[in-house]
């Protein structure tokens, strides 16, 4: 199939009023309490936590990671079991996929999953309620949700730092490039966006699974 272009425009942004600290973030649209909420991972002081936005740009909530899961880089919601998926980055963590419960932040399940020679650090994950996508460097691998790894995709040239499930396909950051490239469910590329934001900013990504928008005639 062959690529085409696609092109995403940024229609509003909010101002986090919290400084910061750490590098990288993950970030996933997820429902709390059957609100919808944007959540993302964030570091105050020493701890990392996961704040609740409401779609205005109101904080709703915030809960540390789970006790010994401090070094999350991806997260992903599942719109099946309603939990928030974790994938990491270092002190073996890296070969779990965690789950935990936006309502209250316990952690639910972790389901082993085996790093793949080529993907150095885990930096994304996509859920779509059937499969795991997670990626990092040029790799992206598919992994169904009870930890049996399908196969791996490198993708030359470029560095996956951010990934989302999306209808019928996936969706991830590419960081060499600054680019948003979308592929189907065996790994090809279908589409391709410039980056939106500042160049070179983008680190994490998320589509929409939770609202449902209406267009008027």
């Amino acid at each position: 199939m062959t690529v085409s272009n696609l092109r995403f425009e940024t229609t509003w942004t909010i101002p986090y009023p919290v400084t910061t600290a750490g590098t990288g973030t993950a970030l996933t649209l997820c429902r709390r309490n059957n609100d919808p909420y944007l959540a993302f991972l964030t570091q105050t002081s020493f701890d990392d936590e996961v704040i609740y936005m409401s779609f205005m740009g109101t904080e709703n909530h915030r809960h540390v990671t789970p006790l010994g899961q401090e070094v999350i880089s991806g997260m992903a919601y599942d719109p099946f079991r309603r939990v928030i998926w974790c994938c990491q980055t270092a002190n073996g963590n890296e070969h779990t996929i965690i789950a935990f419960n936006p309502d209250d932040g316990l952690l639910t399940d972790n389901v082993a999953a085996t790093v793949s020679a080529s993907l150095p650090v885990p930096k994304g994950l996509g859920c779509n309620g059937f499969f795991f996508v997670r990626g990092g460097g040029p790799t992206i691998e598919l992994w169904t949700t009870g930890g049996f790894l399908i196969g791996s995709r490198n993708y030359a040239g470029r560095g996956v730092t951010g990934l989302s499930a999306s209808p019928w396909s996936y969706c991830f950051v590419d960081s060499f490039n600054d680019e948003i490239v979308v592929i189907g469910p065996m790994g090809n590329e279908l589409a391709v966006s410039s980056g939106v934001g500042s160049a070179g900013g983008m680190s994490a990504i998320a589509f929409d699974y939770v609202t449902h928008h209406e267009m008027d005639d």
